[in-house]
């Protein structure tokens, strides 16, 4: 093939997103868009309050129309429309196993490690930090861009594995952070039966479990099948989820890292370890040990880098709701979900990149990797100009060891428009 031709199916691989993936893998191409789709929603929520456009009493009625309204909706729908002969059970049953074995060791651990008078709210806290996932805002539309078109039964395991941490991890962690209340209280000192009632009373009032429940119920009363005189109603408020949950996201992320001090960076680091990478690799070891009745290799792999994908999901903004109603550890749990929510999409992209290499077609990788390059330089284009023009306006760059820093930012911004050079001078020239 001369080098016209691979010129010409370079730039057909780049406009495309076409590398000769298997036919049951992921749509690795359209990653990136829904990546800058979630991320440039919760951007423009961080402006809005970052601007005070949007104040923190309108934030706090956003929250509660998407937490109170709009998901219980979404939930309700999908529970009810839940297709249980197309679950793989093996799978939800590795996640659980995933979950409740990262709760177990970061509890177990923290409880040996904090002093007595924190432990147990740093314990429950902590091993929910670690466990619940942002599925709805920010998993569902992933998983949706990926599997849409070849796996389209894997968007019902958002619904089924959500209720894992709401329903059984969640409440442990509550009772934990009872316990440390009752701790602290000794002049007014509860019984073990009112600790008991009111972690179940938190539990029961939780919108979320309430309608999944109910979805439930009316799931085997309605055939799945939700009644016409309804139906619109529930689509109303169930499509309203996903874009204003997005923008909430970015709402509460607004000056939460001032409260990060150097006392909590360990802590924060040990937990974004535990929900970013360790997570993720249980996940897919379960699914590999457990998934033993699957038939097919391809479909077996395919669900065990979607278990991985899901491992990769950040922490979820109610646990920061959750530090704040117990007030503690609200500094390390706020800034932990604003870090995990930005070092997920780079995990995410990094990951289902090199989860897809591997069933690719020899001759197209070449044409993934130049793509995948080509992607990452942009956004680290952005940084570095961001950062050097940062650097000039406040006069740094006269300074040792900023001077330094400037020249090699310059030398990384130089090779960056280079790679861009090279891409577009491979373009086909037209014959005269």
């Amino acid at each position: 093939m001369d080098d016209t031709s691979l010129a010409l199916s370079h730039k057909l691989n780049l406009s495309t997103g076409n590398y000769g993936t298997s036919p049951s893998t992921m749509s690795i191409d359209k990653l990136l868009p829904a990546l800058l789709e979630c991320f440039g929603i919760i951007l423009c929520g961080y402006i809005a309050g970052r601007t005070n456009i949007i104040t923190s009493t309108q934030a706090k009625g956003l929250g509660n129309f998407v937490s109170k309204f709009a998901l219980p909706a979404l939930l309700f729908k999908n529970m009810v429309l839940l297709d249980f002969g197309n679950v793989i059970w093996p799978f939800l049953w590795s996640i659980l196993i995933a979950k409740v074995s990262v709760f177990f060791v970061v509890c177990v651990l923290t409880l040996l490690v904090a002093s007595r008078d924190t432990r147990f709210s740093k314990a429950g806290l902590f091993s929910i930090f670690a466990t619940q996932s942002n599925d709805f805002a920010l998993g569902y539309p992933i998983v949706d861009a990926l599997y849409r078109n070849t796996h389209p039964e894997y968007l019902q395991y958002i619904y089924l594995v959500a209720p894992v941490s709401l329903i059984l991890l969640n409440p442990l962690g509550f009772a934990l952070c009872e316990v440390q209340k009752w701790q602290s209280n000794r002049e007014q000192p509860q019984s073990k039966l009112r600790v008991v009632g009111t972690v179940a009373l938190q539990v029961l009032k939780n919108p979320i479990i309430f309608m999944v429940v109910v979805g439930l119920a009316a799931h085997f009363l309605l055939g799945q099948r939700i009644p016409p005189f309804m139906e619109q109603f529930v689509d109303g408020l169930a499509n309203s989820f996903g874009g204003a949950a997005l923008f909430y996201l970015g709402l509460t992320m607004v000056g939460q890292m001032r409260k990060l001090t150097r006392s909590t960076v360990v802590a924060l680091i040990l937990l974004i370890t535990a929900k970013l990478l360790v997570m993720p690799l249980i996940c897919r070891d379960m699914v590999e040990l457990l998934d033993t009745g699957n038939t097919s290799a391809v479909n077996h792999s395919s669900l065990s880098n979607y278990a991985f994908l899901y491992g990769v999901f950040p922490t979820a903004p109610s646990v920061a709701i959750y530090a704040a109603h117990y007030n503690m550890e609200l500094e390390v749990v706020t800034s932990g979900m604003v870090i995990s929510t930005f070092l997920s999409a780079p995990i995410m992209y990094a990951a289902a990149w090199l989860l897809t290499i591997p069933s690719m077609d020899p001759r197209s990788s070449v044409a993934a990797l130049q793509t995948v390059s080509f992607n990452i330089s942009i956004i680290g284009l952005f940084a570095l100009v961001w950062t050097i023009t940062v650097m000039f306006l406040s006069k740094k760059f006269k300074r040792l060891p900023h001077l330094f820093t400037v020249n090699f930012f310059l030398a990384q911004a130089s090779s960056v428009l280079q790679l861009h050079f090279n891409s577009f001078s491979h373009e086909p020239q037209q014959d005269m």
